[in-house]
């Protein structure tokens, strides 16, 4: 089988040659990533702030939940969260009421006073919750379930680092999660969601992914509309600093020898997957070095 014999050819790779086709592929993947922060940037009347929230929020959702996330940003715009951001309670209370999910999820005695701040900043902005059903509640990782990530995103976006300026001056992901990192406030750490689901702090894997699939492409897309080439540096230097992912689409190569230890090597992988189960072997770096040799 040709696909086979791809992954294992890869694995018997020169460090030069390995290099360029690594190279070549998190290239297309990162120019294609950076490329649909531009859509929104666009959508949004080209505000790098609201793109960047919306960009987040779609992080925080993944990858069950971003086609939500993203629906609740068109109704908390971005400067709604920032004329509320004095109080990180507000910015919680106004997300999850426009979830839908502060209604149709207990939390505790605290619930009455959500709901009344709620009806005040659902009317005060015009929110039209979205409904229960929007949401993939009761699957996946309690520390995935949407109102979890939707306290995260609002303890995000409440920091004053947030924003375009914090984000593209991030370098290390150290920074990644001084930044985008979230400390709980007194009253979620005290609490439980239903099952006893607790709202803790962001972990590190999520941090690593914020980084991967937030901020890098965030950085580039901005050094595209710049032609700021130091920056798209520092991005690609930063993927470089997370560690590799690990799922399907890399074991796929790494089963068969290829190393894999950064980011910027399992961002290769899976983009060189996806070529494969495209038939796309006219596009893939690695066929035309095998091809060269």
């Amino acid at each position: 089988m040709k696909t086979l014999r791809c992954r294992q050819e890869f694995a018997t790779l020169g460090t030069v040659e390995c290099s360029e086709v690594i190279d070549a592929l998190v290239t297309t993947r990162m120019s294609r990533k950076s490329g649909r922060v531009l859509e929104v940037w666009e959508e949004c009347l080209r505000d790098w702030n609201e793109t960047l929230y919306r960009m987040a929020a779609y992080a925080m959702g993944a990858p069950r939940h971003s086609a939500s996330f993203e629906r609740l940003t068109r109704k908390v715009s971005y400067l709604m969260c920032l004329k509320e951001r004095s109080s990180r309670f507000r910015v919680e209370v106004l997300l999850l009421g426009a979830s839908g999910l502060l209604k149709s999820e207990y939390f505790d005695d605290g619930l009455d006073l959500m709901l009344n701040e709620f009806g005040y900043l659902g009317n005060k902005y015009r929110v039209e919750p979205m409904q229960h059903k929007d949401w993939s509640v009761g699957f996946g990782y309690p520390a995935a379930h949407p109102a979890v990530r939707i306290v995260q995103l609002a303890g995000m976006v409440a920091k004053d680092e947030f924003g375009v300026d914090g984000v593209l001056g991030l370098a290390t992901i150290e920074d990644v999660e001084r930044v985008l990192g979230v400390t709980m406030s007194d009253y979620w750490c005290r609490r439980l969601l239903p099952g006893g689901v607790e709202v803790g702090h962001i972990g590190r894997d999520k941090i690593n992914m914020l980084a991967i699939n937030l901020v890098v492409p965030f950085q580039m897309a901005y050094a595209r509309t710049t032609n700021d080439r130091e920056l798209w540096n520092r991005a690609l230097n930063l993927l470089e600093q997370v560690p590799a992912e690990h799922n399907r689409l890399v074991g796929r190569w790494t089963g068969e020898g290829v190393a894999c230890r950064t980011a910027v090597e399992s961002q290769a992988l899976i983009e060189i997957s996806h070529m494969c189960d495209e038939g796309r072997c006219a596009d893939c770096p690695l066929e035309r070095v095998l091809h060269r040799a």
